[in-house]
């Protein structure tokens, strides 16, 4: 534990999946004090059962992950189910002085955390559970301005783009649970991207993510070979926040929440592409953003409109400061 006049010590414990990891990054940089990243997974078999069954977890952990060991961290991130896990041995180990957040479901009796900031779609209720309306992000408008900023040094050609045409940026997510991108499905998803960047006389500007793939890539960029686009195909810096910040429309793929809260954030035109069926959370979570009129589905023409960004980091982040503060202060 940390001594009294320094600023507390936190760890953000999840795995390496880039979703989970971008919103504990996220929360923490709002909250606004130093914090150290612990990547964990757990051995088997103890990654199969509850969490709160497991003793010791933080002691569980694969060969890869981020060794833990006293002095225990003030306070606790997590995201993921295993995070949830290891962050309840910790704060056993600390008896109890370890204050604990998680986002999502942490799939353990929701009284065992401190705070729980799932998105509404999960439907968990409870005095420590807080609802966001899409997924808390590492997204911002400092970020996305200074990325922009990196892009017109790198490309000055993209301001007299930018003066002449729109800007479609299009954000790829890839195969889940419950959809599968085939290449046969992104040649279609992009030759109904490149029909509406006519009729709008627009110019394409796409990111692919990690879950896209090497085929479903190529397929892209083989539809894309004779229109006028910029295009990241997983090398090299990815100029997502700048996608964000210069695009007039955003069109994203309907398969990642974070992707879309991430895109509604910014107060922009958000339209969701559906490749393919949705799970139960998923749709209703897509249902919720577009009876509030955040989103739109994507049916190939373009439109603009006004609704409150889609942002909770801030608030939760507060929440966070004021609660850990007060126990801390208690006699």
């Amino acid at each position: 534990m940390s001594h009294p006049l320094e600023p507390p010590r936190v760890w953000l414990l999840t795995n390496d999946a880039v979703g989970l990891r971008n919103q504990v990054i996220g929360l923490a940089e709002h909250v606004g004090w130093p914090f150290e990243l612990k990547l964990v997974n757990l051995r088997k078999p103890w990654r199969w059962l509850p969490g709160h069954f497991i003793p010791h977890a933080q002691t569980k952990l694969t060969a890869e992950s981020t060794p833990l060991g006293a002095p225990w961290p003030d306070l606790i991130i997590s995201c993921g189910r295993l995070g949830a896990a290891v962050a309840l041995g910790v704060k056993r180990a600390s008896k109890g002085k370890t204050f604990t957040v998680h986002i999502q479901n942490p799939q353990i009796p929701l009284h065992l955390v401190d705070i729980i900031a799932p998105p509404r779609h999960d439907g968990l209720k409870g005095k420590n559970v807080f609802h966001t309306r899409g997924a808390l992000h590492h997204v911002s408008p400092a970020k996305i301005a200074a990325a922009v900023e990196v892009q017109h040094a790198r490309h000055p050609e993209l301001k007299n783009i930018k003066s002449h045409q729109p800007i479609i940026g299009v954000l790829i997510g890839g195969s889940n649970a419950t959809a599968t991108l085939t290449p046969e499905k992104s040649r279609a998803l992009i030759n109904q991207l490149c029909a509406a960047a006519q009729i709008q006389n627009a110019h394409l500007w796409i990111t692919a993510s990690r879950r896209t793939g090497t085929a479903n890539i190529a397929a892209m960029q083989a539809e894309l070979s004779h229109t006028a686009h910029w295009f990241w195909n997983n090398e090299g810096e990815n100029p997502y926040h700048a996608i964000l910040g210069m695009a007039d429309y955003l069109i994203v793929t309907g398969d990642s929440v974070s992707m879309v809260s991430e895109a509604a954030s910014t107060g922009k035109p958000v339209y969701t592409i559906d490749f393919d069926g949705y799970s139960g959370r998923l749709k209703d979570f897509h249902h919720m953003l577009r009876t509030e009129g955040v989103t739109k589905p994507f049916e190939g023409t373009l439109d603009q409109w006004d609704y409150e960004p889609v942002n909770d980091t801030p608030k939760i982040a507060e929440l966070i400061r004021s609660q850990f503060l007060a126990q801390k202060n208690r006699p």
